[in-house]
């Protein structure tokens, strides 16, 4: 009896194992995270970070036009060795916003190292310091005031608007021209909405040509108009290449001073424009001996045509 009872325990035996294979399977399955069942990779991203909002206005650097003077050979000249002060790239820096600073304006005019100054017309100490810069040779410029893209940013006395009557335009110019002293050109200070209109520009630059004056292009827009619009009207003009002080930290400033050397030695020339700031003054203190190396730093007057 016990030997037939045998096959059939070893079957049950089997079948209960089985059994048991078979759930511990499935249950393995359904423990199993979901992200594994599919053979694919999640990748998360975390939040976008968005910086804080500027609270100065930013100035956009277009690229550079075609050189001013293509057979211009002396652009890499003043690395070599034995070259003369003739055949450097030529760099001028003009400090915008002058008038306003006394102790830091006294100290960049006493700089030895011919900077361009603009004077903001209506600023107070403008007559004096325009005055220094003359007996001790500088170019002379007068920055003018014009209307910012973004309302928010106010140009300041004299500015010129785009909603003016040309004969008001015509009047705040000429007597902005007339109250910097020894002015010998014209550069924008702000204007990236007045600089992309025209005919308001014709009307400034018409005063300029009276006069006998050059314009700078701050280029404080990519759309600016006045520099195409001088070179229509006869008038000698340029137009900024850097900005050299939009991050005022010495070490951002001698970096922009870098840039601007290497534009003067690609175009074999280059304008930069910063203004009255502890930082400029270092930087151009700090920086001088490499910048002076390098180019040769002139009075913007011999980069206009």
């Amino acid at each position: 009896m016990s030997g037939r009872r045998l096959p059939w325990l070893r079957l049950c035996l089997v079948l209960l194992l089985a059994g048991v294979a078979v759930f511990s399977i499935r249950q393995q399955e359904e423990q199993r995270p979901p992200g594994q069942k599919q053979d694919k990779t999640v990748i998360e991203t975390g939040p976008t970070m968005v910086g804080p909002e500027t609270t100065a206005p930013v100035f956009e650097e277009p690229a550079p036009p075609a050189p001013e003077q293509p057979g211009q050979s002396g652009a890499e000249g003043g690395e070599k060795s034995g070259a003369g002060e003739q055949e450097l790239p030529r760099v001028a820096i003009i400090i915008d916003d002058m008038g306003y600073h006394r102790r830091l304006g006294a100290e960049l005019l006493a700089l030895d190292m011919n900077l361009t100054f603009s004077f903001l017309p209506h600023a107070p100490a403008t007559a004096e310091q325009a005055e220094q810069a003359w007996q001790t040779d500088h170019d002379i410029l007068v920055h003018m005031p014009m209307e910012a893209r973004d309302p928010a940013f106010n140009p300041g006395p004299g500015a010129l608007y785009l909603k003016d009557s040309p004969a008001k335009i015509r009047s705040l110019a000429a007597e902005n021209l007339a109250l910097v002293p020894h002015a010998i050109g014209m550069n924008n200070h702000m204007g990236s909405r007045y600089t992309e209109n025209r005919p308001a520009m014709h009307e400034v630059l018409a005063l300029l040509r009276q006069k006998g004056f050059f314009y700078v292009d701050s280029m404080t827009t990519p759309r600016s108009v006045g520099m195409d619009e001088a070179r229509k009207m006869g008038i000698k003009t340029g137009r900024r290449r850097v900005f050299l002080d939009n991050v005022k930290t010495r070490k951002d400033i001698c970096h922009q001073l870098g840039l601007l050397v290497a534009a003067a030695k690609k175009y074999g020339q280059a304008i930069g424009i910063g203004h009255p700031d502890e930082a400029m003054l270092q930087a151009l203190t700090r920086c001088r001996d490499h910048l002076l190396r390098q180019v040769r730093i002139v009075g913007v007057h011999e980069l206009v045509r």
